[in-house]
């Protein structure tokens, strides 16, 4: 991702900008990532931020969220893969899909953990 701070509809344009333009080597290329904001209930213009994965402490089995994120009482909304994943599968079915109908894509996942193919 580009930046750290976001509204959710630019997070979901830039993936399918990477992926149309690039692929799914490019998209993956950018990985190890997370949406974090302070609701889970993100709407297309819901402030958002994107950092780093938390680190995971195995002899403590305690992630550390980073600093921001805590400051800020954000919490890990998605995944990049999930996101990438869902968005792929989408603009495989219509490569000429709307953010409106990539965020749906993303609320039927949430829902039915299975994409959504009806475009």
């Amino acid at each position: 991702m580009k930046k750290n701070k976001y509204v959710f509809k630019e997070i979901i344009e830039e993936i399918k900008e990477v992926y149309l333009k690039g692929g799914e080597q490019a998209l993956c290329a950018d990985c190890q990532w997370c949406v974090y904001a302070g609701s889970s209930d993100l709407e297309l213009d819901s402030e958002c931020y994107v950092f780093p994965y938390p680190a995971y402490n195995v002899e403590t089995d305690e992630e550390t969220f980073p600093e921001f994120a805590v400051q800020n009482h954000l919490d890990v909304v998605y995944r990049h893969d999930m996101l990438q994943d869902v968005i792929m599968s989408a603009l495989d079915h219509k490569k000429d899909a709307s953010v409106q109908e990539l965020y749906e894509a993303i609320l039927y996942y949430e829902e039915y953990d299975t994409f959504k193919n009806g475009f």
